[in-house]
């Protein structure tokens, strides 16, 4: 015959407190890695989207710095009219009615480094935008033909000619507070 033998004992106050100690540390540990990958994702989904913000502007100025000296009609347009250490002004007859003042406001363009606001502004006949924050600077160099670079900004009408190169150096600060800097260099192609 075969006998079955029940326990009812349960389980003790002892056993119950330790079993609790237990899930708490796994529970600590399980949230403290969850907090510290939910950090992890925000730095990094913060740092892509500063870089693709950069990307962005950085395609925009290639773009119109390309195009500086579009001039189909020949009128003799001055494709910079400044170039200093924080601000780049250029032109280019896009629509081909032998002015930069035309239908098209993109035509007359003025990039702004503004260092008290951190911003890089861009600026033309119809529209004030910041199109980059948070910076801590933005320099343009300006160079030659030969890479030579082109010194004592702002360029006078003679040395504006001579540019064949800008560089634009950019730094700035994530949210995270981490130190960010990128660079460029665009070949200008009419002039």
């Amino acid at each position: 015959m075969l006998r079955i033998v029940h326990n009812r004992r349960g389980l003790t106050l002892v056993e119950l407190m330790v079993a609790l100690a237990l899930f708490a540390l796994i529970s600590a540990v399980v949230i403290g890695f969850l907090t510290g990958s939910r950090r992890t994702y925000d730095a990094t989904s913060n740092r892509a989207q500063y870089q693709q913000s950069l990307r962005a502007v950085f395609s925009m100025l290639s773009r119109e710095l390309r195009s500086a000296g579009c001039d189909p009609s020949e009128v003799g347009l001055d494709r910079l009219a400044i170039c200093d250490d924080d601000v780049l002004h250029c032109r280019m007859d896009l629509d081909g009615d032998g002015s930069t003042l035309g239908t098209n406001p993109d035509e007359d363009i003025v990039y702004l480094y503004n260092a008290g606001l951190g911003e890089l502004q861009r600026t033309t006949a119809t529209s004030n935008m910041t199109i980059l924050r948070g910076l801590t600077n933005v320099q343009f160099r300006y160079f030659d033909r030969d890479g030579a670079p082109l010194g004592g900004t702002p360029l006078d009408a003679a040395g504006r000619a001579q540019v064949r190169f800008v560089d634009i150096d950019i730094a700035g600060e994530l949210p995270s507070g981490e130190p960010v800097s990128y660079s460029t260099r665009i070949h200008l192609r009419n002039g």
